[in-house]
């Protein structure tokens, strides 16, 4: 804890100075030239060690990255134990490595002789490329040796179902080559990996000579990319065929859709929406080969800490026979599904996160690809340091606790992934110098998200470029089992692989460039000529009846219809829907339209379709301020009513006020809710006989949105909030204090007020907040306490900003607000 705590201090009191960076327009393009300004920016500064560009403020922030916290999980052990070398070890070894020398020695016989020139001058320009030249020359002598005949080799008819055929030997002498290496991330350093599992019991070495006997599923887990966790393949395929059989007995859909045979001459990498199951089980089995720590392991047991492979492929398969998940699902490949199942949420809040977006912003459902689900990155994870230790009892190990509390740039492109994945749409991750990014899938192809482009990025240790070039190359799929069948060849003649971080297009020496055998470095250059001569990526999506993100877009396509009127029950209670008001002040209503890449209003209040059915209202605050909205009630007779909110919000610290006919305004106790809908305590109010006038208003600057506001003719009894969910709309002021002007909270030993608390603060203790903004001095909350401004209070984001007490800004004194613990 207190490593963790003197992490956080060091990296809230490190940042740098913000500055904006505007784009040119709004295009993707621009943002990802934003991102690289800002990355570069970075790399220039002294003592800049991480960064991150906020679309919403064209902010740059950079700082320093904090020490690694320890881990809450050090002595995981590894998936496969080796076991102590023994003699039934070494017969185990033995007996894999006389059959894979056998098998692969039954397909270089029939591998075709390149040019000994014509190799030798490829494989000069090859190692020669160092990425700050031109490729120009790499390209050409690649060209030279991939010729017609080597072109028949790799297209040769499929044999791998067929006796003693070559594809059963080539993807056999592959799945045992990548196995003896255990290449990659979770390495045990153990070389034999079959070996390793196969001598921890009869029935593990039963599953490794079934595996081996199945030459179809063997192809489905190479065409899949092997069992990898981000970088090259790591060789746990006993692990994986153990995962793919208990998936097999688990499922009865999944049985018959293994039962489905594909017809002759059918692509590999299949996109069949009848045998996605299968691809999907592939995909788990791959992705969960190294156990994946759930983010969130330190708040649950033991036994949970780590993803479970059944459950979560019974959790994909069942959500996607429901019609939960993306349309696209049911046509994603195996490679793309073993980029969905790798994630670290639970699936607890896999269900969280598709019933809270679709309660809260199911516009955020409705965008066109590039950022549906994964806009609530911008709309509600806050940029700065986590507020979560602030709200004791608020986070408490989920991933909904990453929106209510903020994060950095880390924690944010977590959240972008996990609304990915959790909606079933495939993504990879994306580091940058100093900085965490996302990139996805789309039909139209894969983009990097939250970061600059492909040349900039990595993720463990495979460049971004390598696995661009991968994801284009594969939409080629007839030249991509050409690729597949050269990088079989490589293994069979035991080449070394290509280095994964190779670089093209930084124009500047890399010196993982050149590294690699013949047959790997030629596939790695026809990979190339592949994805420049390849069409542009556009799958097309089926329709499914019963999928509900369809349903949904299809109504936000259309026009809104009046919206339902007030009524009163038999009850004598009034049913007042959100979207049906009379008017609004400050700015227009909107409503939500034709969706594209993202949703910006400029409309306070947003008049939008519920996930399921009828409208919700969105209030949404912009540089105006949050507005107020009018509804006129009719009641048969003049009495007391007690009015309750139907609301939800992804949010603390909300707050909302109604004022009948005119009359003082009252508060209604709105709160966090987590993003389901609840209703507010109940607020007495008194009603008129004929037409009355609800005025809600908003200060708060966070979004909140109703579903519809009742009128109870007696107080119901409506379950509260937990406590530490309430806002606090008149904070405590013995929670914060002002010091003096010749002193600073860091001088006093406590600690300073922060940015996401200071508005709290200003209020608590009588001041007007005036937001956030940059200054040249005193760092964090304060307040003016002299001058024509006496109680302004701002939060300084120039966090370089000192001065020696007392402080003056702009001729008037300012003293600094603390938290008093």
């Amino acid at each position: 804890v207190v490593a963790v705590v003197a992490a956080a201090k060091a990296h809230s009191t490190t940042r740098y100075s913000p500055f904006r960076i505007v784009p040119g327009d709004t295009s993707d393009e621009a943002r990802q030239t934003a991102y690289r300004e800002c990355g570069d920016k970075c790399l220039e500064a002294t003592g800049c060690t991480m960064w991150d560009w906020d679309p919403a403020s064209n902010l740059c922030h950079h700082g320093e990255q904090p020490a690694e916290a320890p881990s809450s999980n050090n002595n995981r052990p590894p998936p496969t134990p080796p076991p102590t070398y023994d003699p039934a070890m070494a017969k185990l070894i033995l007996k894999y490595e006389t059959e894979r020398n056998a098998t692969c020695a039954l397909v270089v016989p029939h591998v075709p002789t390149l040019d000994t020139a014509d190799a030798a001058a490829f494989m000069a320009a090859y190692q020669s490329f160092m990425g700050n030249t031109s490729e120009a020359p790499v390209l050409v002598a690649a060209r030279k040796l991939l010729t017609p005949e080597l072109d028949a080799f790799l297209s040769l008819p499929d044999s791998v179902t067929t006796p003693a055929g070559l594809d059963a030997a080539m993807v056999k002498c592959t799945v045992m080559s990548q196995a003896e290496r255990g290449t990659g991330t979770g390495k045990t350093g153990a070389s034999h990996l079959l070996a390793a599992f196969a001598a921890q019991g009869p029935s593990q070495e039963a599953l490794v000579d079934q595996l081996l006997g199945d030459a179809p599923l063997m192809r489905s887990m190479l065409v899949a990319g092997g069992p990898a966790r981000a970088g090259p393949v790591n060789g746990y395929y006993g692990e994986a065929m153990a995962i793919y059989t208990s998936l097999v007995n688990a499922s009865r859909e999944l049985r018959a859709a293994t039962a489905i045979v594909p017809r002759a001459g059918e692509p590999w990498d299949d996109r069949s929406p009848a045998t996605v199951l299968n691809r999907l089980a592939v995909g788990v089995a791959l992705a969960l080969a190294i156990p994946i720590e759930h983010r969130f392991a330190q708040t649950l047991p033991n036994a949970s800490q780590y993803v479970d492979p059944v459950a979560r492929y019974l959790h994909y398969e069942t959500h996607y026979l429901a019609g939960d998940l993306d349309p696209a699902f049911a046509v994603l490949t195996g490679f793309e599904l073993a980029h969905t199942m790798d994630s670290d949420a639970t699936e607890v809040d896999m269900l969280w996160l598709r019933a809270a977006l679709g309660n809260y912003r199911p516009d955020e459902i409705a965008l066109a690809y590039h950022w549906r689900y994964a806009w609530s990155v911008h709309s509600d994870v806050a940029y700065g340091d986590s507020t979560c230790s602030h709200w004791e009892g608020v986070c408490n190990g989920h991933y909904s606790d990453i929106p209510v509390g903020g994060d950095v740039c880390g924690g944010r492109a977590f959240w972008g992934r996990f609304t990915r994945k959790g909606f079933g749409v495939p993504t990879w991750g994306a580091t940058e110098q100093g900085h965490a990014a996302m990139s996805s899938w789309t039909p139209t192809g894969w983009n990097v998200m939250l970061g600059s482009d492909w040349p900039w990025t990595w993720w463990t240790t495979r460049g971004g470029e390598d696995f661009y070039l991968e994801v284009l190359s594969r939409e080629n799929r007839t030249e991509y089992q050409k690729i597949l069948r050269g990088g079989w060849v490589a293994s069979a003649r035991g080449e070394t692989p290509v280095n994964q971080e190779w670089h093209a297009k930084l124009d500047k020496y890399s010196s993982s460039n050149g590294q690699g055998g013949l047959w790997s470095a030629l596939m790695l250059y026809k990979g190339k000529i592949v994805a420049n001569e390849t069409v542009p990526m556009n799958r097309t999506i089926p329709v499914a009846a019963n999928n509900k993100i369809d349903a949904l877009i299809a109504r936000c396509a259309q026009p809104l219809p009046p919206a339902a009127p007030i009524t009163t029950d038999p009850s004598g209670t009034i049913i007042i829907p959100a979207a049906a008001f009379s008017s609004v002040v400050n700015q227009s209503v909107g409503t939500i339209g034709p969706l594209g890449t993202a949703p910006l209003y400029t409309a306070t209040f947003v008049r939008m379709p519920s996930f399921s059915e009828g409208e919700q209202l969105l209030s949404y605050p912009n540089a105006s301020g949050a507005g107020a909205i009018t509804y006129e009630v009719k009641a048969a007779a003049a009495g007391s009513f007690y009015l309750t909110a139907n609301h939800t919000t992804f949010h603390m610290n909300q707050d909302l006020s109604v004022s009948v006919n005119g009359a003082d305004a009252v508060k209604v106790p709105v709160y966090y809710t987590v993003g389901w809908w609840n209703q507010t305590q109940p607020v007495e109010v008194t009603l008129t006989e004929g037409t009355n006038t609800l005025t809600f208003t908003r200060n708060t600057t966070r979004e909140l949105v109703f579903k519809e506001f009742f009128l109870y003719t007696h107080k119901p009894d409506v379950p509260p909030p937990s406590g530490n969910f309430t806002p606090h709309p008149d904070p405590n002021p013995s929670q914060y204090i002002e010091v003096p002007a010749s002193t600073t909270c860091f001088k006093q030993g406590i600690e300073a007020v922060p940015e996401g608390l200071c508005s709290t603060a200003c209020k608590a203790l009588g001041f007007k907040s005036a937001g956030a903004i940059s200054r040249p001095n005193i760092s964090g909350c304060f307040v003016e306490t002299s001058g024509t401004t006496v109680g302004k209070c701002e939060y300084n984001t120039n966090i370089s900003a000192t001065c020696e007490p007392p402080c003056m800004l702009d001729g008037a004194e300012v003293r600094s607000l603390c938290v008093r613990n």
